[in-house]
């Protein structure tokens, strides 16, 4: 199988990939969830810009996504009594809670993953799959 070949079959397994496993187990956007998780374990509190910078999206895209988070009730944004223009953005509980629970749903599929690959296979997939990220973060 040559370079061709073997790159159409990578681009429809990552297609599977991102269809079926992935989805089921995703109650939430992949934006939302890297917000929620950065409020969970990294910063209870935080500000729009800082999550710009912090994930390399535009403001735009950030107030987007913490319009959706907000309706869901997932966070809460408190302007600063003195400057309303400074925002800043808290995580509720129902906001850990959806990211705990789809969290653990995810472990859940990847550890159902790895004991039918088994442990060689697993070890594997991992170090392909370090390889690939080092691969892209060299751009």
């Amino acid at each position: 199988m040559n370079n061709e070949e073997m790159a159409k079959q990578l681009f429809m397994l990552v297609g599977l990939m991102q269809r079926e496993p992935i989805k089921k187990m995703q109650k939430l956007s992949q934006g939302e969830m890297a917000m929620l998780g950065f409020l969970t374990y990294e910063k209870s509190e935080t500000n729009p810009k800082e999550l710009s910078e912090r994930f390399n999206l535009s403001t735009a895209r950030v107030a987007n996504t913490l319009n959706s988070l907000e309706r869901k009730e997932y966070i809460k944004r408190v302007h600063d009594s003195f400057d309303r223009r400074k925002v800043m953005v808290y995580i509720t509980e129902k906001g850990k809670k959806v990211f705990t629970e789809t969290e653990k749903d995810a472990l859940n599929e990847f550890s159902k993953l790895l004991s039918y690959l088994g442990e060689n296979d697993s070890l594997c997939l991992l170090k392909i799959i370090d390889k690939i990220q080092a691969f892209y973060s060299q751009k």
